[in-house]
């Protein structure tokens, strides 16, 4: 079986988790990057926000163990498809609610990545 269709089949698997846990449309998940143009070492500038729609997102259950045990109360964790690179620090939305990738657990077995484990803090 090569990565590619192991990859088709866990977003296949990812998509009717979010199906079975009842999604709707209010609570689709977001990759937020914020961009800051001009300005100077004072501020300034302008900052504009993009957002790409994670679509395959899904909260999970988590064992704190998962991320050495840095978990805090409050802290979620999110399963997603390979499709969009997520870094540390980078910025997750889900409705109004905003959250900082505290913690990264990448599922690559080969050279594809098949999801992101993230454990996610509220700002």
């Amino acid at each position: 079986m090569s990565a590619a269709s192991i990859q088709a089949k866990y977003k296949k698997m990812l998509s009717k988790a979010a199906v079975i846990a009842g999604s709707d449309a209010s609570e689709k998940v977001y990759l937020v990057k914020s961009v800051t143009v001009g300005g100077g070492p004072l501020g300034g500038g302008t900052t504009t926000e993009t957002t790409k729609l994670l679509p395959n997102a899904i909260f999970k259950s988590y064992d704190a163990k998962l991320f050495g045990g840095t978990m805090l109360a409050g802290d979620r964790v999110l399963a997603c498809d390979g499709d969009n690179a997520i870094k540390q620090g980078d910025t997750i939305k889900e409705g109004l609610i905003y959250y900082t990738v505290e913690g990264i657990d990448i599922k690559a077995p080969t050279s594809i990545v098949l999801a992101y484990i993230l454990q996610l803090r509220g700002k």
